[in-house]
């Protein structure tokens, strides 16, 4: 099945085009200037999403795919205001979507719209993953916390891999992450220590230890994908 099968080729061209000039333009804005703002505070990002419901963060989240790097506060925002479980399906939501436009925005217009919205350092980093086959590194990267997951979905649609496959894999992978940051944001809301001290510790260690044993996991991955695929 080929992704956005139905849609003519100049629509293709047209649409994906008029949503990135529309990003550029809010980023630029000085309205945008104030929404990356608030990103960094995730009880004032709360206030603000929490005005339009359970819309207001799938929209926050799905900008936060787009604008990266941006620090993961709306799925914290998220806990907050829902709580661990409807908090991740919102964030899930609308990091699902920010996810597959990204991917695809990057497949049609390449490197010159990745490099736009990367950081450069994490695109030298992880620029490999653009020549190499296989969809096992971007399994490990987008399921462990602690890799610049919203930017590798831009280095993702580089790829010559599956497009629905990727957007699959890069909405579905954020669960674990996603859901540790609504458990944060909820301890906040409820002023609970200890379980907000209990997640924050098994973000940063889990990420930590994403970081030090990728090479193993993907090794072990890649053992065990090509077993059940034989």
């Amino acid at each position: 099945m080929k992704f956005f099968s139905t849609t003519s080729g100049k629509a293709k061209e047209i649409i994906p085009a008029a949503i990135l000039f529309a990003l550029l333009g809010l980023g630029l804005s000085e309205t945008g200037s104030k929404i990356t703002q608030m990103f960094i505070n995730p009880s004032e990002l709360a206030v603000v999403l929490g005005t339009y419901g359970p819309l207001g963060i799938v929209v926050g989240q799905f900008m936060q795919v787009i604008i990266a790097p941006i620090p993961p506060i709306t799925p914290v925002a998220s806990g907050i205001l829902y709580g661990p479980w409807y908090g991740m399906m919102y964030s899930v939501m609308g990091a699902a979507l920010g996810s597959v436009l990204a991917i695809y925005l990057s497949r049609i217009y390449g490197r010159p719209v990745a490099d736009k919205f990367v950081n450069d350092s994490i695109m030298q980093r992880f620029d490999s993953l653009t020549r190499e086959s296989g969809l096992v590194p971007f399994i490990i990267l987008f399921v462990l916390p602690g890799f610049p997951d919203d930017a590798l979905c831009f280095i993702a649609g580089l790829t010559k891999l599956d497009l629905v496959e990727l957007s699959i894999i890069a909405s579905l992978g954020r669960i674990p992450g996603i859901l540790m940051l609504t458990t944060t944001g909820h301890s906040i809301a409820e002023t609970d220590f200890r379980l907000f001290l209990l997640s924050s510790a098994s973000v940063i260690v889990i990420s930590v230890l994403s970081v030090k044993y990728k090479l193993k996991a993907q090794k072990f991955l890649q053992s065990t994908w090509n077993k059940v695929r034989t």
